[in-house]
């Protein structure tokens, strides 16, 4: 056996795309944020408008500067293109499961 063996563990493997894209968004926003809330139409708006909120562990939303929300939004909207955005409230994004939800209306 080796000297240096364990010395260099391979990373955790992510497997699937949501897990990646967890991974990835969880590099990008504040540590404490836990929940991406995404929704295609503002409540003040007609026309479809982005809209992304970051919440933490007790609800509390997380500040997230307006163009990385919009980026964000984007990703989660391309990585899930079957979960019905247009006919929706919005959707929750878990960072922590990388599961997609449906936000309460």
């Amino acid at each position: 056996m080796s000297p240096t063996a364990g010395c260099n563990p391979k990373p955790d493997i992510v497997s699937s795309p949501a897990e990646r894209l967890a991974a990835q968004l969880t590099s990008m926003l504040p540590p404490e944020a836990a929940v991406v809330e995404v929704r295609l139409k503002g409540p003040r708006t007609l026309w479809p408008h982005l809209g992304l909120t970051a919440v933490n562990e007790r609800g509390h939303a997380v500040r997230v500067p307006r163009a990385k929300a919009l980026t964000i939004a984007r990703w989660i909207i391309r990585s899930f293109p079957q979960a019905g955005w247009a006919a929706s409230g919005g959707h929750a994004f878990d960072l922590r499961t990388a599961q997609l939800r449906g936000l309460e209306a």
